[in-house]
């Protein structure tokens, strides 16, 4: 998507640029027509026969700008459609980890089962919204980036790569994960409280299936061909009339590229958003919105946020109104997302495992004791902290980035592409995290 300033009097240099702009596409048909005009205009006299089409002429315009403005109300609707719809969803499942996170027991004797939830709960959550973009985008190359799946049993990821429609297997994973872990005391909210999370995810999958109804049913066919037919009827009869009424040549042929190029570029801008999902320069940044989803749920996680707010009372306190918020706490928007980029960089690999068979052999080994690493070179903790996190796994808490690349939405995973790195991370870098 293209981000662009108008400024202060409205005009701003940052508009004149050819990257997602439809002007260059109007100069197929505006150029020739411009050139038909100027030789009418010079080698033809037919006065007299196109005095006959002007009444014909001006309804036929009148019908064609209605259907053209048509044609663009329904595109920018399908479009600000997927938008919202996009962030509805986005807003539903974070709101579904925020609130499991806040829901999970403060029981030391529970700390690593509230830990082990807790890293589960990321890698489905962005492996849930990968599988819903995926499910919706028209990309060329549908890698998207995942927070790490080691961890995560083989069998199951054989099952999530097999699945025809993995964002209800994974849904179901989610249910069922929120529900074991509320019998074990892991989350200890009331059930009608955390009820809101099942709904909350439920309505985050409806979403994903309204953004798939923009992209399975496109604008009416008879539509899209009647628009393109009488633009390409209008383009020559509108060249034959300005040749014949305005003069000399140039004039002709200039008042014929400047409607010729506005009636098609709008029919060249609907088309151009009728999809946000694709790799149009217009389209939304999925690829982006992948990476600050997995950078949002990495800081859910961290300790330092889940310490509730403390507060002293003082002799201010009895006259709030008095005072604004402070420099410390207005942070732009722009220092939130180099927090977040920063925190996504932090954790990106550098050695590739080319599909998920690779990773599973690698895993099994690691498993099976075959591979026995130095105690300097154990691959980091998702999140560093003072205390010891599972021993026992600690080989699977990898920093991983999975790439899946998929035919469709509907057809079995092809190919898992995986980066895998380790890490080192240092005392000042463990000290400044935590």
């Amino acid at each position: 998507m293209i981000d662009y300033e108008l400024g202060k009097w409205w005009v701003c240099f940052g508009v004149v640029k050819c990257s997602g702009s439809v002007f260059p596409k109007t100069l197929t048909w505006s150029i020739p027509m411009t050139v038909l005009s100027i030789l009418l205009e010079i080698y033809w006299d037919g006065e007299d026969w196109i005095k006959n089409l002007n009444a014909v002429w001006s309804s036929y315009s009148f019908v064609l700008s209605f259907l053209v403005v048509f044609r663009n109300n329904q595109a920018y609707s399908r479009f600000w459609e997927g938008a919202t719809l996009m962030n509805e969803m986005r807003g539903e499942w974070l709101n579904v980890c925020t609130s499991l996170i806040a829901f999970c027991s403060r029981d030391e004797a529970k700390a690593d089962e509230v830990l082990a939830f807790q890293e589960l709960l990321v890698r489905l959550m962005s492996l849930l919204h990968c599988s819903a973009l995926q499910a919706v985008c028209k990309l060329e190359d549908k890698r998207l980036e995942l927070i790490d799946v080691y961890g995560i049993d083989v069998t199951s990821l054989r099952h999530l790569r097999d699945s025809m429609n993995r964002c209800d297997v994974l849904c179901l994973w989610l249910s069922r994960l929120i529900l074991d872990s509320h019998l074990n005391h892991v989350l200890v909210a009331p059930a009608p409280i955390l009820s809101r999370s099942f709904q909350d995810l439920g309505r985050g999958r409806v979403k994903v299936s309204d953004l798939a109804k923009i992209r399975d049913i496109p604008f009416p066919f008879p539509y899209a061909q009647l628009i393109v037919m009488m633009l390409a009827v209008h383009s020559v009869i509108t060249a034959m009339i300005t040749s014949q009424y305005i003069h000399p040549w140039y004039c002709s042929g200039l008042i014929t590229f400047i409607a010729m190029s506005g009636f098609w570029a709008l029919f060249f801008i609907s088309a151009e958003i009728d999809h946000p999902f694709g790799d149009d320069p217009n389209d939304l940044p999925l690829g982006k919105m992948q990476q600050d989803w997995n950078a949002r749920l990495l800081e859910l996680i961290r300790p330092e946020k889940q310490v509730p707010v403390k507060f002293t009372p003082h002799r201010h306190g009895k006259h709030p109104a008095r005072f604004s918020i402070t420099d410390y706490l207005a942070r732009s928007e722009g220092d939130s997302h180099n927090r977040r980029r920063r925190l996504y960089m932090a954790s990106k690999s550098t050695d590739i495992f080319e599909t998920l068979d690779d990773l599973m052999s690698h895993h099994a080994t690691l498993a099976d004791g075959e591979a026995s690493p130095r105690t300097d070179d154990l691959p980091p903790r998702l999140l560093p902290s003072a205390d010891s996190w599972l021993q026992a796994n600690v080989e699977k808490n990898l920093d991983v980035d999975l790439e899946v690349c998929e035919e469709s939405h509907a057809a079995p995973m092809k190919e898992i592409s995986i980066a895998a790195g380790r890490r080192e991370i240092t005392n000042e870098e463990t000290n400044h995290r935590t």
